[in-house]
């Protein structure tokens, strides 16, 4: 094994967790999810819909953009509802790519 792969990983895990910190969510009730890509985009909206208000549709039919009213106790929760409906990544909505929108 190369001497240099414990390093070489520290570093790539490190990336992975500053770019995952630098897309969170800004908004405490907005949000983008990034849903399993083989999911069709009833799967992902049904999905989104159960942890908050859809509002719009990502680049890709698995990337859905939800919101919540920010003054409600559960606005802070959207990003761990969401999660909990199967979205591998919550991210801050303005990374969703152009949002259309739900169909």
């Amino acid at each position: 094994m190369a001497t240099w792969l414990p390093a070489a990983s520290l570093g790539i895990l490190s990336l992975v967790a500053a770019l995952a910190l630098g897309a969170a969510p800004r908004e405490a009730g907005a949000a983008a999810a990034i849903f399993p890509p083989w999911w069709d985009a009833p799967r992902s909206l049904a999905a989104a819909d159960r942890a908050g208000a859809v509002t719009g549709v990502g680049a890709q039919p698995f990337i859905i953009i939800t919101a919540t009213d920010p003054a409600q106790p559960q606005a802070r929760a959207l990003a761990s509802a969401l999660r909990a409906q199967g979205a591998w990544l919550v991210v801050d909505p303005g990374l969703a790519g152009p949002c259309a929108p739900p169909a």
